[in-house]
């Protein structure tokens, strides 16, 4: 994410179009030849999208697509958050979606840690330093990080398990916005009401 507000080319906030819409478009795009080959090859098909656990800083009042869109208010750890919350909000419908449509793939979101990324190297500065410096014992290595995502990839214990989240390899708790099934059908409709805008 970025600290100064900035645009895809769409015109479209770059955090939520980054970490939110361009995997929203993808998948879409990708679904119907996953639950194909999941019908002919009797394998699963497993999305996992990776989303935060500050996900839960979001409040209902500041999660507004069109000012997510917009950038409106900005300020970038919100953004991210934002997007994150999006992204786990989507899990959830279309787990349900798929669910109902009885195919044979399954979507869950994914907590990976804290590392040391290419974000944090671009904000550095005293407090940053400072705050890695102290949580560096918390940090993950990207092996560790990786973990996770591995495992809801791959694990036989969860098949057939979608529209959670997992953190530290265990399926983890939401926050009670990113549970509410009318903002996550919400979501959905202007999600795929944007992507079907003439451009």
């Amino acid at each position: 994410y970025s600290h100064n507000l900035e645009f895809s080319e769409e015109k479209i906030e770059l955090t939520f179009a980054t970490n939110y819409l361009g995997h929203f478009l993808l998948t879409k795009m990708l679904l119907e030849k996953m639950i194909d080959t999941a019908n002919k090859t009797g394998i699963q098909g497993r999305i996992i999208n990776i989303s935060s656990v500050i996900h839960s800083w979001v409040k209902r009042s500041c999660f507004c697509f069109k000012d997510m869109l917009t950038g409106k208010n900005y300020n970038g750890t919100r953004a991210y958050a934002q997007s994150k919350l999006a992204m786990i909000l989507r899990v959830k419908e279309m787990a349900r979606q798929l669910k109902a449509r009885n195919a044979r793939v399954t979507i869950n979101a994914v907590h990976p840690g804290i590392v040391k990324t290419g974000i944090i190297r671009a904000h550095k500065g005293l407090i940053t330093d400072s705050l890695f410096f102290i949580a560096s014992k918390l940090l993950k290595t990207i092996s560790q990080s990786a973990s996770t995502t591995c495992y809801v990839a791959l694990s036989q214990k969860i098949e057939g398990v979608s529209g959670k989240f997992f953190t530290d390899c265990n399926e983890s708790s939401c926050s009670r916005l990113a549970n509410d099934e009318s903002e996550a059908k919400k979501l959905w409709n202007n999600t795929n009401n944007l992507l079907h805008k003439p451009t």
